[in-house]
This record gives C-alpha cells, sequence and structure tokens, in this order.
C-alpha cells in the first residue's frame, strides 16, 4: 500500500514536471512564430544541445547557469587568495584573471564538447597542494606550473590510451577511499593556518588584530546555509564576513574601499603576462641528483593527477546522477569527452599561471535548478566574462573571509569516510596513515606513497598477495625507490 502510494506520488510529480515543462515549450513557439529567424536559430540552438530532448528549456538553462555562477563565483576571491603568500598583490591580480579565463575556456569546452551543464574551474585542493609544494620549498612558482602542466598533458594521454582505467584499478579501494580525506585534512590546514584565517592562532591565544574573528564569523554563516541547503551558501559567507570586515575597518579608521581608487576596473591583462602566462621552468625541475629530481617529478606528477582523475569521476558521477545524464550502461554521458577536456583544462590552466583546471560538484546547484545542457555553461560563462571588470571590488574581499570556504570544502571531503572498513587492520591501517600523513608532511604524494606501500607490504607478509594486481606492485616499487633516492 505504501509503496503503491510513493508511486502515486512520483506519478503526479511527473505530470506536473511535464506540464511544465509543455507549457515553456507552448511559450517558446509563440515568440518564436512572432520572428521566423529567431526561430530557426533557436532550434538549431535547442537541437545542437538537446534542451527540449532532456526535458529542459531557455529558461530553466539560464536559471541553472545563473545559480553555478552565484555558487561557485568565491573561486575568483579564493583561488588568488591561496597563493597570497608567495608574491603580494601583482600576482593576485594575475591570477584573478587567470583563474576567470581558465574556467571560461575550460567551461565553454565542457558544454560544447560533452553537452553537460558542469562547470570546470582551478580546483581548491590541487590548487592547495601546488602551493604546498611552493611554500615548503620544494619547487619555485615556474617549477610548480610545470609540474602542473606535465600533469594536464599526463592526464589527457592516460585517457586517450585507456590507461585511466589501469591506474585507478592500480589503487587499492580503501586508498582510494583515503585520499579524498586526507586531501580534506590537507585543505582544511590550509584553511585554518595563519596566512589564511588566522583561526588556529585564535585558538592558541596568539591572534593578533580581528581577521581571526571575521574568519569565523564567515565560516559559521556559510555552514549553516549550506546545511540548510541555501543555494550560493559559500558566497554569502564570504560576503557576511566581508561586510563585518568593513564594519571593523571604518571603526578603526582604516579605510576599506581605498582598493577602489588605486586600482583600475579594466582587466589587468597586463600582470597576467607579465607574471603568470607561460612562466614555465621544466630545467628547473631536474636539478641535483638527477635520479632523485625524475623520480620527485614522476610522484609528484602522479599525485596531481591523482587527485584530478578521482574528483572529476566522483563531480561526474554526482552531477550526473543529478540531472539523470546517465546512459544504458550506467556511464555518464559523454563521459570519455568530459574528461578529456578536464586534461586539457589543466594543460590551458597551467600555461595561465594557475594550478590545473577541474569539474565542480557545485554545478550540482545549477542542476537542482533545472540545467540539463551545456547552454547553461555558457550562460555561466557570460558572468565570469563580464566579472573580469570589477577586479578592485573584488579585492575588497579580504583573505581570511574566503579561506573558510576551504576549512568548508576540506570537511565536505570526510563524506566517504564511512566507506572505509577500519574494522579490518589490513586496510585500515594503510587508510589511516594515507589520511594522517598528508596534512602532517604536508605533501600528499607522500601519503599516498606511505598508504600504498603500507598496503602491499601488509598483503604480502600475511599471504594475501594475490589480491593486489600487477600495476599497484610496479607503482608501489616506484614510492619505494623514491624515499631511497632521498638519502643518496
Amino acid at each position: 500500500m505504501e509503496q503503491e502510494k510513493k508511486q502515486t506520488t512520483q506519478e503526479v510529480k511527473d505530470e506536473i514536471k511535464e506540464q511544465e515543462i509543455s507549457q515553456d515549450e507552448v511559450k517558446i513557439d509563440e515568440k518564436l512564430q512572432k520572428n521566423p529567424k529567431k526561430s530557426k536559430f533557436l532550434q538549431k540552438v535547442d537541437k545542437f544541445f538537446k534542451i527540449t530532448e532532456r526535458g529542459s528549456s531557455f529558461k530553466k538553462e539560464f536559471l541553472g547557469g545563473l545559480v553555478n555562477f552565484m555558487v561557485i563565483s568565491y573561486i575568483m576571491v579564493v583561488i588568488p587568495g591561496l597563493f597570497s603568500g608567495i608574491d603580494g598583490n601583482a600576482l593576485w591580480k594575475a591570477l584573478f584573471v587567470a583563474t576567470i579565463l581558465t574556467t571560461i575556456l575550460a567551461t565553454i569546452s565542457m558544454a560544447l564538447c560533452a553537452n553537460l551543464p558542469i562547470i570546470v574551474a582551478p580546483g581548491i585542493g590541487v590548487a592547495s597542494f601546488v602551493v604546498g609544494l611552493i611554500e615548503s620549498g620544494q619547487y619555485s612558482y615556474s617549477q610548480a606550473m610545470s609540474i602542473s602542466f606535465l600533469a594536464g598533458v599526463f592526464f589527457v594521454i592516460i585517457t586517450v590510451t585507456g590507461l585511466r582505467k589501469k591506474i585507478v584499478d592500480a589503487i587499492p579501494l580503501s586508498i582510494k577511499f583515503a585520499i579524498p580525506i586526507g586531501v580534506g585534512l590537507f585543505i582544511l590546514n590550509v584553511g585554518l593556518s595563519s596566512s589564511n584565517s588566522g583561526i588556529l592562532d585564535l585558538l592558541n591565544g596568539t591572534a593578533s588584530g580581528f581577521s581571526a574573528v571575521v574568519a569565523v564569523v564567515s565560516f559559521i554563516v556559510m555552514a549553516v546555509l549550506y546545511i540548510k541547503n541555501v543555494k550560493g551558501a559559500i558566497f554569502y559567507g564570504i560576503l557576511a564576513g566581508t561586510v563585518i570586515d568593513i564594519v571593523i575597518k571604518f571603526c578603526v579608521g582604516v579605510n576599506p574601499f581605498e582598493v577602489l581608487l588605486t586600482n583600475s576596473f579594466l582587466p589587468p591583462f597586463g600582470d597576467l603576462f607579465k607574471y603568470t602566462f607561460l612562466k614555465f621552468d621544466f630545467l628547473g625541475l631536474f636539478t641535483g641528483n638527477i635520479f632523485t629530481a625524475i623520480t620527485s617529478v614522476i610522484l609528484t606528477v602522479f599525485a596531481v593527477v591523482l587527485m584530478d582523475l578521482f574528483d572529476t569521476v566522483g563531480t561526474l558521477l554526482a552531477t550526473a546522477q543529478k540531472g539523470n545524464l546517465i546512459d544504458e550502461k550506467g556511464n555518464v554521458i559523454n563521459q570519455n569527452r568530459a574528461m578529456m577536456v578536464d586534461g586539457s583544462g589543466a594543460v590551458v590552466s597551467s600555461c595561465l599561471g594557475i594550478p590545473n583546471a577541474s569539474s565542480y560538484v557545485e554545478s550540482t546547484s545549477g542542476i537542482a535548478s533545472g540545467a540539463r545542457t551545456g547552454l547553461s555553461s555558457l550562460f555561466t560563462c557570460v558572468f565570469f566574462a563580464l566579472s573580469l571588470f570589477i577586479s578592485p571590488i573584488v579585492m575588497i574581499i579580504p583573505v581570511y573571509a574566503t579561506a573558510p570556504a576551504l576549512i568548508l570544502v576540506g570537511v565536505l571531503m570526510f563524506d566517504g569516510i564511512n566507506k572505509v572498513n577500519f574494522a579490518d587492520l589490513t586496510v585500515a591501517i594503510p587508510a589511516v596513515l594515507t589520511i594522517i600523513i598528508m596534512p602532517l608532511a604536508n605533501n600528499i604524494s607522500i601519503g599516498i606513497a606511505v598508504g600504498l606501500i603500507v598496503y602491499t607490504l601488509i598483503h604480502l607478509l600475511t599471504g594475501q598477495y594475490k589480491k593486489i594486481n600487477v600495476f599497484t606492485y610496479i607503482v608501489t616499487v616506484l614510492f619505494i625507490l623514491y624515499f631511497v633516492t632521498l638519502y643518496i
């Protein structure tokens, strides 16, 4: 009886949905009849993006594109803010432009090639990792961008050749579940640090000024709104923190709007070409002990590819399921094209001077608003393009108001922790080590390396060697050689 009620309710919902679509189609038809030339153009657009076929409408695609922009627009501040401790204001402006251009170019490619309502932009996880490489002194900014470029090229190659599936299969399931959790801890550490939110300083009693208080307010607002499923929760949290910061500065006699008078509203393309565009240093990657350098580059590139790979796969599945964009075989529609775009986006972003672009799971917000095709992504790109002309306004937003976005994203990456079987120590020990070593070593690749090595050794020494495939052994040996070369 209960099952029949559910079926009846679902049928009613489907009928209402079909009526809404029919009404939208009628309105569109009426408009088309008034303008025949426009009719042909819209019909071509409809046919190309399969708008009607996927049960959407032009209005829904526009709304979905607007919502996605609102939800993801925080990256214009967060991504440049991650690099704030490296080279000051000039680099911020260059990365502001690079973030927007990367998002526009990669998302347009996703829209036209894969026809999916998914936004592709510089990933916070990979960006945090790259910043960690630079701040730890392991690589310079130019060398880190070279790593990002190589990772993008490698991602494209493994997608074309089918090697991507073998790499995914080589990583044990427990390590796969542990990687995003470890990355979440890594991102949390970045967001809580003194150079970003300063919240740890506040908790330790060493905070100076009100920046950490602003960060706490910003985080609480975005967390509460996110829990309440408010679209754009992160954006509103950053906005709230910015307002508090402006009020505090006024109270202490500081003009928070001085940046509007000292900076141009024209897009700072000059800073882009001067500081970040094509700033590679491939030769610098191979100084010192050549074997150690090569192994280090391989493992670092591998770590970036793994992060991007699993993030992309997870995002595509999440967004596709939300929008019913799964084919009859259970795969994401145009999945290989989407993966190619993702990899190509990483190449383009590194050329502009920003870490690897990847698909954003926040795109589900636009899908929830009705978006079903790449047309919504084109609308999102229009809004991002307009944002190029408001950089001084964006500069009013302090880093400590945006850092809580990293904290929230880091927390959200724990959603798969229940998938790790902690009752089975043969998988729990490697998983926990993978998770905890990433933030402690300030290096994601080392966390993956330790986890995989321990996993392989435990299974070998407990007689479970048949559970490990050949490719896993090869990757494990590479990781061991890497640690050996550190002492040669």
